[in-house]
């Protein structure tokens, strides 16, 4: 399982977004663990090389590590921190220049369902799409070239062309929002199967659910109708369990 390592200036930063991710990608397996502060206490502003090379040489040993950074100099201390590093170690660590807070629950619950780190890394890198969804942004900066979709990365099972359905009403009060949406793909990731959905009320385009992050693009409210096609071995009991989910407001 690949493990995260975040790297910030703010110790309090670190840990509340260390808790966040916690909550959405609770699997014991996975090793989220921070570098973060100066000071015995960690209660200075700033990054410490030294620790973060202590820190990856605990979570790489027989891992891929995903370090997300917060500022720049943060990249510079991991930088440094990784050619203190031996090699061997040093290759199973990769740095994403994704956005902190987003990134880092994205990346969780990538890594939580036992991804592999190039799909953990993209979906770090797409974790403002879902945001970027919902607030029109009157000038739009280019995309980074990097941030590729899951799907490019997946290889495309063929299932053949038997399809099992389900259409269900979100009645979720806040929608398909970042806490239910990591259930979901938990649920689909467990089970041998292709979904797809569709929200019929916004009218957007199929969705090939992959990542978090697919499903939050779905932009799905309370009221919404969704529309879930699924194929493989285990199509008709990956939706009765989401089914399950939906009827019960995914437990909140």
């Amino acid at each position: 399982m690949v493990n995260i390592l975040l790297v910030s200036h703010s110790y309090k930063l670190a840990q509340g977004t260390a808790e966040l991710v916690r909550q959405m990608a609770p699997s014991s397996e996975l090793k989220i663990r921070v570098a973060a502060g100066l000071g015995d206490e960690h209660d200075e502003i700033g990054t410490n090389a030294v620790e973060i090379m202590e820190v990856l040489s605990e979570l790489a040993e027989n891992n891929d590590v995903l370090v997300i950074m917060d500022l720049g100099s943060a990249v510079l201390s991991t930088e440094m921190a990784l050619q203190m590093l031996d090699e061997d170690v040093a290759s199973r660590v990769r740095m994403c220049p994704a956005p902190f807070v987003e990134g880092a629950i994205a990346a969780g619950v990538q890594a939580n369902i036992g991804s592999p780190i190039q799909e953990v890394y993209y979906e770090a890198m797409n974790a403002l799409a879902a945001k970027k969804q919902q607030i029109v942004i009157e000038e739009e900066a280019p995309e980074p070239q990097a941030a590729l979709e899951l799907a490019d990365l997946e290889p495309d099972v063929n299932y053949g062309d038997e399809t099992a359905e389900l259409q269900i009403t979100v009645t979720n009060p806040s929608g398909l929002h970042a806490r239910p949406a990591a259930t979901f793909i938990q649920t689909v990731k467990k089970y041998d199967a292709k979904l797809t959905v569709t929200n019929r009320t916004n009218a957007t385009e199929p969705v090939v659910v992959k990542g978090m992050i697919s499903v939050m693009l779905l932009a799905a409210k309370q009221g919404d109708e969704l529309f879930l096609q699924a194929t493989g071995p285990d199509k008709d009991v990956v939706l009765a369990e989401l089914k399950d989910l939906f009827l019960a407001n995914f437990g909140e």
